[in-house]
């Protein structure tokens, strides 16, 4: 009789533990993806303080099923139209997103300049074809012998790093800040220790992602997710003036002023970020300042994606709407994850929606 009770006591007290494991393991934080060697030494070449930061592995993505399935078509009209920026690459060297463009990294800011680094197959050959035709680009040396390309239709600077990696710009003054970086040089991002935490902290880091740490670029994210899915703004006379010192946003500060117009104030960071193998998983992350701003995060977008479902019951009109039964909502410490995924059966509505429009 002994023997059968403390077999209760035993089963009792691990079903209690197996329970107790699977609910707190439902706020343990993913381990987000080591950010390889190659993209970190690369980091360097970018601006140091830029409005927001991109990166491609057109290369990776290239093996899945899902690229091959319904990326590859849609991408090749793509390149046409991404700003001129890939059809200039391709015109210069026959490396595009279906063949030969490997990676792609993007930085830009609030002054209008940008830096670009792309890496993989580049033929030289075709570029010097056509300067030997003397058509739409020039060349010149600079002071160390490297010689600088221009487009002359949109005036983007380039010069090859090596067989492999092309530097571009469209401000000449960047273009020779990347050409002064070395290797081993800790410059750039790698300067910037809160952006390049943030980036770390990024979930999916191996296919495509973007993030940005400056307040009136996540505004404007904010601003156009609230207008896709309830037709809601943000004021315009609504600043970002907040400091991110701990003494200005503490938890005094924010249960008095956190509102639904300076919540994106409290934003350490937001990225989005993708991992493609048979279906396209897709992250947004807002890393917040800390964890009660994280939980008024949470409420409130809880409460528009609420709102947005139950204003567009029994509509067929909205596609972007059909898109909110498979988002997935979950915050971790001072984190709140966005989660789709994408496949064969909400793709078009993921086309048709303007849940994923830049910001105005």
């Amino acid at each position: 009789m002994i023997l059968i009770n403390a077999k209760k006591d035993v089963l009792y007290f691990t079903v209690l533990f197996l329970l107790f494991l699977t609910i707190n393991s439902c706020n343990v934080k993913p381990e987000s993806q080591p950010l390889p060697i190659s993209v970190k030494s690369t980091l360097n070449l970018l601006q140091e303080n830029p409005q927001f930061v991109m990166y491609m592995n057109f290369k990776n993505m290239r093996r899945t099923d899902f690229w091959k399935g319904n990326v590859s078509d849609s991408l090749l009209n793509a390149e046409k139209t991404f700003g001129s920026l890939l059809n200039t690459f391709k015109t210069a060297t026959g490396a595009s997103i279906s063949d030969g463009l490997d990676e792609l990294y993007y930085s830009n800011s609030w002054f209008g300049e940008n830096a670009i680094v792309i890496k993989g197959v580049l033929d030289q050959n075709k570029l010097s074809a056509f300067l030997e035709k003397d058509s739409i680009f020039t060349v010149t040396k600079n002071a160390d012998g490297i010689n600088v390309y221009q487009m002359t239709d949109n005036g983007l600077y380039f010069y090859f790093r090596d067989n492999n990696t092309i530097c571009a710009s469209n401000y000449l003054k960047q273009l020779d800040v990347m050409l002064a970086v070395k290797d081993t040089s800790r410059s750039g991002i790698l300067q910037n220790e809160k952006l390049y935490n943030s980036i770390q902290n990024i979930m999916y880091k191996d296919d495509i992602w973007m993030i940005s740490s400056e307040k009136i670029f996540i505004k404007g994210i904010f601003q156009n997710f609230l207008q896709s899915t309830t037709g809601g703004k943000i004021e315009e006379s609504d600043t970002a003036e907040i400091s991110d010192s701990s003494s200005v946003v503490d938890s005094l500060a924010l249960k008095k002023n956190l509102t639904i117009e300076n919540l994106y104030k409290t934003f350490s960071s937001i990225s989005f970020s993708v991992k493609m193998s048979n279906q396209l998983e897709m992250l947004i992350q807002c890393d917040c300042v800390n964890e009660e701003s994280s939980k008024y995060l949470k409420s409130i977008l809880n409460g528009i994606i609420s709102v947005a479902k139950i204003s567009s019951a029994g509509s067929k009109k909205n596609n972007s709407m059909k898109l909110l039964d498979d988002l997935r909502l979950n915050r971790y410490d001072n984190s709140v994850f966005i989660e789709l995924n994408v496949n064969e059966k909400n793709i078009k509505e993921l086309r048709n929606s303007n849940l994923l429009n830049a910001p105005e």
